[in-house]
């Protein structure tokens, strides 16, 4: 196990989720076990639907959380080698030429610096519709146009992200590439793909629905104050030589992206635009041009008035967060380009060093990215699920309340929370994500003062019965007040106590017991 990362935390209960409720209840998959009262609160954060159904095996033969995260994080860096192995060869017809761009991708300073975010590793769907996209414009064939839209709802069931990420590419990818469908040809490869535009759309409309539903935007955030200090993602690296020599004078933040592709992919992007025209098929520099540009453009979010007017014909690009991570658009781009340009390169050499060429390369490109040494250490299952959680065998059923409640500032600490809950998956209170539900500032509030009257009065509301107290998530003066207040309350009794965590059960106000589970747990 790496180093703690809430992200990751909350992604491995996430895909613990899906893997759960997928053969119980799928017609339920929303309704996740966090923010109690609110409805459908899996909208609030990223699907990872398809990285969940590659990691339920393993969850269902017993692997833990964290193991089943891991192991996905391994499958994201493969499945995405693999995809775009298959894209550039399907240009170049040169096997060590995907393997190269499959390396540059994959294993670079945009990818090693996100291991926390498997929607991120699971990119793979991106250089298959590309590859869809370039077969219905060069063919015309109805299945190819069927392939787009499998990749795109294979995006969207992945990452708001990368779905957008994926259109907006396509799009680029049409325009850049008018000469290959504009003309007698262009009313065909027009209906096919707007049939699987239609088809598409329809199916995620009925599988999004909750997100469709929820008011969930957001105003773009300008991740640097100037496009000067945006545009420095692209000299950002967190790789081992590029790092110490130069790059470290370009970090600053907490976590500012990391973009730089390193002088192999810039080389050999290079030597793919100044190639002759066999080396690669008509039109693809151009496309794979257009697509980097628009990448780096779009990643300076409001600094320019592009992205508000890109904004318009795509409503979600004001609900991301962050939109330096286009960046990453331009890295596939360089990459794919390396690709063709080693092709072109090996071309030129002498027959017999192509494979000890292909290979010294392979090296080069692997020291020039390496990232090392990445720290791991072993998690013990008492870390993420506690003792005092053996208490909720004895406890009412129904939902729960864990505190501190952190407020919306600090909610990302909810994530060890909601790990733990792959254990029980009761309701709780507690929640993360990209978003919140409105509710949740009026919770953090209230819960603040427990286990005061009103606190009380807010759990009976939403039919909490027990509330378990992480001792050591308080401060010692807090955490001897609750204990001299919760003696006092007689509506709240200490059931357990393990170290510093308790469980309290709040007494009914009609005295009877209450149970609420919503559908699906």
């Amino acid at each position: 196990m790496s180093r703690i990362h809430d992200d990751e935390w909350l992604n491995a209960w996430a895909v613990s989720w899906v893997a759960h409720q997928l053969p119980r209840d799928p017609l339920h998959l929303f309704d996740a076990n966090m923010f109690h009262p609110a409805d459908q609160a899996f909208r609030y954060t990223e699907p990872l639907v398809v990285p969940a159904i590659i990691g339920a095996p393993f969850r269902w033969l017993g692997a833990s959380p964290l193991l089943t995260h891991n192991l996905l994080v391994l499958a994201g860096f493969l499945l995405t080698a693999l995809a775009m192995y298959r894209l550039v060869v399907h240009w170049t017809g040169d096997p060590w030429s995907g393997i190269l761009a499959g390396a540059l991708l994959t294993f670079g300073t945009a990818m090693l610096t996100r291991t926390a975010h498997i929607q991120f590793l699971h990119f793979y769907a991106f250089p298959f519709a590309v590859l869809a996209l370039d077969r219905l414009l060069t063919g015309g064939r109805a299945r190819d146009a069927a392939w787009v839209g499998v990749w795109v709802i294979v995006a969207a069931l992945t990452s708001g992200y990368l779905v957008v990420l994926v259109v907006t590419t396509l799009g680029a990818a049409f325009v850049m590439r008018a000469g290959d469908w504009w003309g007698r040809r262009g009313a065909g490869i027009a209906a096919r793909l707007g049939a699987a535009a239609a088809v598409t759309g329809t199916v995620l409309a009925l599988l999004m629905r909750p997100y469709l539903g929820a008011d969930l935007r957001r105003s773009s955030v300008v991740d640097a104050d100037s496009i000067g200090a945006s545009l420095q993602a692209f000299l950002r690296t967190a790789a081992d030589l590029h790092y110490a020599l130069w790059s470290e004078r370009f970090w600053s933040g907490d976590a500012p992206s990391a973009m730089f592709p390193g002088f192999v992919a810039i080389a050999l992007a290079g030597a793919a635009l100044a190639a002759r025209r066999r080396f690669a098929p008509r039109g693809i520099r151009r496309m794979l041009t257009g697509i980097g540009a628009a990448g780096i453009v779009l990643s300076l979010g409001m600094l320019t008035p592009v992205y508000g007017a890109v904004a318009i014909v795509m409503p979600p690009l004001l609900g991301l967060r962050s939109p330096s991570r286009f960046a990453v658009l331009a890295v596939f781009a360089l990459a794919a380009l390396a690709g063709i340009g080693w092709s072109a390169v090996r071309a030129r050499l002498n027959p017999r060093w192509h494979t000890a060429a292909a290979a010294s390369l392979l090296v080069l490109a692997t020291i020039e990215s390496l990232h090392a040494p990445i720290p791991y250490r072993p998690l013990q299952r008492n870390e993420w699920y506690p003792p005092i959680y053996r208490a909720l065998e004895t406890a009412p059923a129904g939902p729960i309340a864990e505190l501190p409640l952190h407020r919306p500032g600090l909610f990302q600490q909810n994530a060890r929370y909601l790990l733990a809950s792959t254990q029980h998956w009761r309701p709780i209170l507690n929640g993360f994500g990209g978003f919140r539900p409105a509710g949740y500032a009026l919770a953090a509030r209230r819960l603040a003062t427990f286990p005061s009257d009103s606190a009380v009065d807010y759990l009976r509301s939403v039919g909490v019965q027990t509330v378990i107290v992480h001792g050591d998530r308080l401060r010692t003066f807090q955490f001897h007040r609750l204990l001299r207040l919760a003696a006092r309350q007689p509506d709240v009794r200490l059931e357990a106590q393990v170290g510093r965590d308790l469980v309290y059960r709040i007494a009914p106000q009609d005295g009877r017991e209450t149970v609420t589970i919503r559908p699906g747990r």
